[in-house]
């Protein structure tokens, strides 16, 4: 399959986004996020409520049934993706 010309996802809502399920009415931050091979984007929520004092499990959804609450309720501290410097190549 070649997929020249393809260029880098593009996501509606970003990493630390709080969004909410416009059929179920879920909602939560944005943890994850992935792009399927037929362009589907979607999206890991973790609800910020606790249940009976224990976090709830992430939820996935697609992109087109939510909508954004709020932008960058949480925010990543670093950049991340890709091999740690400090690791010797060895063990990569």
């Amino acid at each position: 399959m070649k997929m020249s010309g393809k260029k880098k996802p593009e996501f509606k809502f970003d990493l630390g986004s709080e969004v909410k399920d416009t059929f179920t009415g879920f909602s939560g931050i944005v943890v994850c996020r992935s792009q399927w091979i037929h362009n589907c984007n979607t999206y890991g929520i973790q609800p910020k409520e606790l249940k009976d004092g224990v976090p709830q499990e992430k939820q996935f959804f697609d992109e087109p049934q939510l909508t954004e609450l709020r932008k960058d309720v949480v925010k990543p501290e670093r950049e991340t993706g890709g091999p740690c410097p400090s690791v010797p190549s060895t063990a990569r």
